[in-house]
């Protein structure tokens, strides 16, 4: 149990530090989306590829197929997912964007109970359903308020932008845990997390230059320069490298579908973080939606925590008689003499 909250602990450490990824778009700004992703991920993907070479012995001993498993979901759990965050924290908002993202635990709860049966599949039902109602309000809230139909379409743009998001995170975090509990024989941790890192940074690098030169003019002055360095040089090494290595090593000793609801977190976080840098507060139908999200992620907890203590008093009472079966044929024996 105490190795198990130092994996709650862990897990909730790379959830603060990705949770950056919600602010840092509209922080750079003049910068590009584009620019932010590419330059994060260039970094990221250089700190993977310094592991990978200082590590060749350990890399050699994992087979291919895994090699190119672990770039493929570093691509898509990584570059996929922050090209979509990105742009839907600009095109709508980085409040409903750290929110609907932040739904994620329960996608991940549904996918990593097919691999590890965690909880009943009917108690899914209500927090699921709190879920879906607080991401309605959440995008609802935008509709309202819109006055032309251009930002009404940038809006529902940014919200798909979210949804994939969501989805494309879910699989990442879903097949990563997978690899590191049910495989049997383990990634190293640091290795594993360095693969990840040159599948998001490989696409990157290439898509570098192509930032560079539909970057805004103004980004290349001094202060929008140093900032964009500054976010880049942090989020990159900071948040992802470190982060996903933290993540990777909690991964090991927790269980496929509770990993799901303790990146709830990254919504908490992601919500506090985008506020100042918008300078506003939450209107009430953004507090509802999230409250309703979070609402349908306690539910979810206090169901796993049930049946969590449910099984461990039933092992409690099947253990005792498991002693007495090598007694029995002792004492056959002694009788027989």
């Amino acid at each position: 149990m105490g190795s198990q909250k130092k994996d709650i602990v862990a897990a909730l450490t790379a959830a603060l530090l990705w949770s950056f990824a919600f602010v840092a778009p509209a922080a750079v700004q003049p910068a590009s989306e584009l620019l932010l992703v590419t330059g994060r991920y260039t970094l990221f993907g250089l700190c993977g590829l310094y592991v990978l070479i200082r590590g060749w012995q350990k890399l050699r001993l994992i087979p291919v197929r895994r090699i190119l498993f672990g770039l493929y979901i570093g691509f898509v759990g990584y570059f996929i997912f922050y090209i979509c965050v990105s742009y839907s924290a600009t095109t709508g908002s980085g409040f409903i964007t750290a929110v609907i993202v932040g739904s994620s635990p329960i996608m991940i709860a549904v996918a990593g109970n097919f691999s590890e049966k965690r909880i009943l599949w009917r108690q899914l039902v209500a927090p699921i359903a709190f879920i879906l109602i607080g991401i309605s309000l959440l995008s609802a809230t935008d509709f309202i308020h819109m006055g032309q139909a251009g930002e009404s379409n940038d809006s529902f743009f940014g919200i798909l932008l979210a949804l994939g998001a969501m989805l494309s995170w879910s699989y990442f975090v879903v097949r990563n845990a997978e690899s590191q509990r049910t495989w049997e024989t383990k990634p190293d941790a640091m290795i594993w997390a360095a693969l990840v890192a040159m599948g998001a940074g490989g696409a990157s690098m290439v898509l570098l230059p192509f930032a560079i030169a539909s970057t805004p003019p103004e980004t290349f002055e001094l202060y929008p320069l140093l900032k964009i360095t500054a976010w880049c040089i942090f989020l990159g090494i900071i948040s992802s490298w470190w982060g996903t290595y933290i993540w990777v090593k909690a991964a090991k000793g927790l269980p496929v579908p509770f990993v799901g609801p303790l990146l709830a977190a990254e919504t908490i976080f992601g919500a506090i973080l985008s506020i100042p840098v918008e300078s506003r507060i939450p209107n009430l139908w953004e507090v509802s939606g999230a409250l309703s999200i979070l609402a349908g992620i306690t539910i979810y907890m206090v169901f796993d925590a049930r049946n969590e203590r449910f099984n461990s008093r039933r092992e409690k009472t099947e253990t005792p008689d498991a002693p007495d079966a090598p007694e029995e044929p002792i004492q056959l024996q002694t009788d027989a003499k």
